[in-house]
C-alpha cells in the first residue's frame, strides 16, 4: 500500500496531476449532464474535485485518512468560499465514518486502487450501500502492475469484479495526460464509469 501520508508531506501525489475540469466536463456538460445532488469524494486528498463540484452546485462530502491533505483541502475551500463536509476516516472502513446513504455521485480518483484486497472490498461494499439507485460512480486507476511511486492499480475487469452485481459498467475513458510525467502516463491512467442499478440491494 502506498504511504499516502508521507507522499503528501513530500509533495508527491501523482493522482493529483490529473486535469480536474477535463475530468468533469463529460459529466457536468451536455444533454446527459448530471443534475447537482449529493456527491461523495473517496480519498479526497487536497480537495480539488470536491471544491470544483461544490462550485457547480453539488453538496460534497470528502473523506481521507491523511491529515496533511485534509488541512490543505480545508484551506483551499475557505479560500474559494465554498462549503464541503470534510471527514477524516479510513476508506477501507467507510461504513464506520457515519455517512448517510443517498449519494447520487460517488468518485475515487486514486485511493482504492492502492488498498490491500480486504480494504478494497470494504470500500466497494460501502459505496454500494451509500449510492442512491441510478447513482454514477467514477473510479480512477492505473493499469494493474508494479509501478514506481504509484499504486498497484486496477484493470477494467478488476473494477467490475470488485463492485459486484449492483452496478452496470458504462465506459472507460483515458485520463488527460498533459500535466502528467511520462512515468505516470505510461501507467495507463483511466477513469471507469459505472451506474448503480435501480432496486439493486446491498452486497451480502
Amino acid at each position: 500500500m502506498p504511504p499516502y501520508k508521507l507522499m503528501y508531506r513530500l509533495g508527491i501525489a501523482p493522482w493529483e496531476w490529473r486535469e480536474v475540469p477535463e475530468t468533469w466536463q463529460p459529466i457536468l456538460a451536455g444533454p446527459d449532464a448530471l443534475e447537482p445532488g449529493r456527491a461523495l469524494d473517496i480519498g479526497c486528498g487536497t480537495g480539488r474535485d470536491a471544491i470544483y463540484l461544490s462550485k457547480h452546485g453539488w453538496r460534497v462530502t470528502g473523506v481521507d485518512f491523511a491529515e496533511d491533505a485534509l488541512a490543505k483541502a480545508r484551506e483551499h475551500a475557505a479560500n474559494e468560499g465554498v462549503q464541503v463536509e470534510w471527514i477524516q476516516g479510513d476508506v477501507g472502513r467507510l461504513d464506520q465514518v457515519g455517512l448517510e446513504p443517498g449519494y447520487t455521485l460517488l468518485y475515487d480518483f486514486g485511493c482504492i486502487q492502492g488498498l490491500p484486497d480486504a480494504a478494497r472490498q470494504g470500500a466497494a461494499n460501502a459505496l454500494t450501500r451509500l449510492a442512491a439507485p441510478g447513482a454514477s460512480l467514477l473510479i480512477f486507476a492505473f493499469k494493474a502492475g508494479r509501478h514506481i511511486l504509484l499504486p498497484r492499480g486496477m484493470n477494467q475487469e478488476d473494477v467490475v469484479a470488485l463492485l459486484g452485481g449492483g452496478w452496470d459498467f458504462a465506459e472507460a475513458l483515458r485520463a488527460k495526460e498533459d500535466r502528467m510525467p511520462r512515468f505516470v502516463s505510461r501507467a495507463g491512467p483511466t477513469v471507469y464509469r459505472l451506474t448503480r442499478r435501480d432496486g439493486g440491494g446491498p452486497p451480502a
